[in-house]
């Protein structure tokens, strides 16, 4: 297996040299659910579900909870060459490890899809928020971003093509500079297929550019923040 860096690393490098193309690669159609009842009844049976029980405090492998994806931390949420394979399991949940490279020490998550067949995902995420998803796309060398910023709590993706892996791209602080801490739980792969993504209309699509127009901000009540070890 892999491991993010080498991964995306070479995609890294392979984007920049294809940077110069007349063409963008074609985005997925994907369908954002913002609660879980929701999410649930629109998608087939959970394939896998990750509870994260049990709270060590420890770094441990991201490949370690399921064969089925692994998860790792980035300190560069918009570089998935920065992504490594640990995480911090704490409080039945996982988190960044952070690190001085990443905005005021708090990273962001990504997972990876070891089946080439997830057209369904979702997760819990507590303490703090997530601004958008970056869908990485091994195939087209491309990242597609996600909006998530009218999600509290749970986020639920389904597209009419097969994930390859994401980034939660964190909310950030008032004032631009610094990323806000999030822990997610209950992971889960459900079975809809391609064919369950409706038509446009309420899909959560956007660019890049989103990001760069988006203001940061934070509910009151969430992005406490746990000191790493």
């Amino acid at each position: 297996m892999k491991s993010w860096t080498q991964t995306f690393a070479t995609l890294a490098t392979l984007a920049t040299l294809v940077s110069g193309a007349a063409s963008l690669p074609t985005q997925a159609a994907v369908l954002v659910y913002t609660t879980e009842a929701d999410y649930l009844a629109a998608v087939g049976a959970t394939r896998t579900y990750i509870d994260f029980a049990g709270s060590p405090g420890a770094v441990v492998n991201g490949g370690s909870f399921s064969p089925a994806v692994a998860f790792g931390s980035c300190t560069d949420s918009a570089a998935p060459s920065t992504c490594g394979t640990t995480v911090l399991h704490n409080s039945n949940a996982i988190t960044d490890l952070g690190g001085s490279a990443a905005p005021n020490g708090v990273a962001s998550l990504a997972w990876r899809f070891n089946e080439a067949d997830v057209f369904a995902f979702a997760f819990h995420y507590v303490s703090g928020e997530v601004d958008a998803v970056a869908l990485v796309d091994a195939g087209s060398l491309g990242t597609q971003l996600i909006d998530t910023r009218a999600a509290s709590g749970f986020i639920g993706l389904v597209s009419d093509t097969a994930f390859y892996g994401g980034i939660g791209i964190n909310a950030v602080f008032p004032g631009g500079s610094n990323n806000d801490r999030y822990f997610i739980d209950d992971f889960r792969i459900n079975a809809a297929g391609a064919t369950t993504v409706p038509e446009p209309g309420v899909l959560g699509l956007a660019g890049l550019a989103l990001m760069a127009a988006g203001v940061g901000r934070r509910r009151p009540g969430s992005g406490s923040r746990v000191e790493l070890a």
